[in-house]
Formats: structure tokens, C-alpha cells, sequence
């Protein structure tokens, strides 16, 4: 019984988990003008890369759909996978990056949680440009379900006004 019983849970899990990564949608993004800011990152070898929003929607984009801990309504956000600027600028393999907005918050983020959830780098949010004053204009979303499922991912990992990454190794 307790074996017939693992078998259910883990499928119910891996249905969950399959439903949780179709939650996010490959899209294509017109043009837009955004706000006046800028992500930098700096690779390992100590170059540095500057991407505007605009630059930032050069990468392949998504769509996803959902609530934050400060949005209780669902809200379209669109942008970029935080994966695909770290392989980029050669961050995949880093264990820890470290992320500061423009209010010098800071945090960090472990290979771990980036392997576990989606994290979506927002640069438009409900089809506009995402703007400081509804926490972007460049934003760290996840989805909820994920984020509410995961061991790993935390409210620190939901940065607004992200505005640098880095090796924190």
C-alpha cells in the first residue's frame, strides 16, 4: 500500500512540476519604449556587460502569468530567462551570483534555486514597459506555483530593480 502510495504522490508531482514549466510561454515582443535603466553583469572573467531593457528582449522572451507576494491579482509579465543571461556572460556554471538592485539591496542566488524554478528577468509587465513604481523596470518573477512548491526558492530571490549580477563565489 505505502509503495502504490509513493508511486501516486510522485505522480502527482511530476504532473504538477509538467504543468508548472508550461506555465511560462515563448514569445515574440514588439517594440516598446522603456525606462531609463540597465542590468549589469560581470562574468567571471571580470569583463562586464551592460543590457538596457531593450537589449534585454534580444534574448529569446516569455510570457508568464501570475501573482507575487505583492501582487495578489495575476499580472502578465514578460521578459527573459535569468538562465539564458547567465550561459551568456558565462555565469551557468557559477554556484552562488550575487544580485543588487538600484537600492542596493542585495542577494544571492545558488546554482540550486536557478535549477529548481523558472526565473523570469521582467522587463514588461500586463503589455507595458515595467515601471520602478510597480517594481520594476527590470524585475526577478517566479512563477507562483513554483515558487510556492519549492524548498529553495525565497521572497529574497524576487528582486525589483535589479541592476547588477555578479559571482558571489
Amino acid at each position: 500500500m505505502r509503495a502504490f502510495l509513493n508511486t501516486i504522490i510522485w505522480a502527482f508531482v511530476f504532473a504538477s512540476n509538467s504543468v508548472i514549466a508550461a506555465e511560462l510561454e515563448q514569445v515574440e515582443l514588439g517594440a516598446i519604449s522603456h525606462s531609463d535603466a540597465a542590468l549589469v553583469v560581470l562574468a567571471p572573467d571580470g569583463s562586464e556587460t551592460i543590457y538596457t531593457p531593450a537589449q534585454l528582449e534580444q534574448f529569446t522572451t516569455y510570457r508568464l502569468t501570475t501573482t507575487t507576494p505583492w501582487r495578489e491579482n495575476p499580472a502578465t509579465f514578460e521578459g527573459v530567462l535569468l538562465s539564458d543571461i547567465l550561459e551568456a556572460n558565462g555565469l551557468s556554471g557559477v554556484e552562488t551570483i550575487a544580485v543588487t538592485a538600484e537600492n542596493d539591496y542585495s542577494t544571492s542566488i545558488s546554482r540550486d534555486v536557478i535549477g529548481s524554478v523558472q526565473i523570469l528577468v521582467a522587463t514588461r509587465v500586463d503589455g507595458r514597459a515595467h515601471s520602478r513604481r510597480a517594481r520594476g523596470p527590470i524585475q526577478f518573477v517566479i512563477d507562483a506555483a513554483a515558487y510556492q512548491a519549492s524548498e529553495l526558492a525565497t521572497e529574497s530571490h524576487l528582486v525589483w530593480m535589479a541592476a547588477r549580477i555578479e559571482p558571489a563565489d
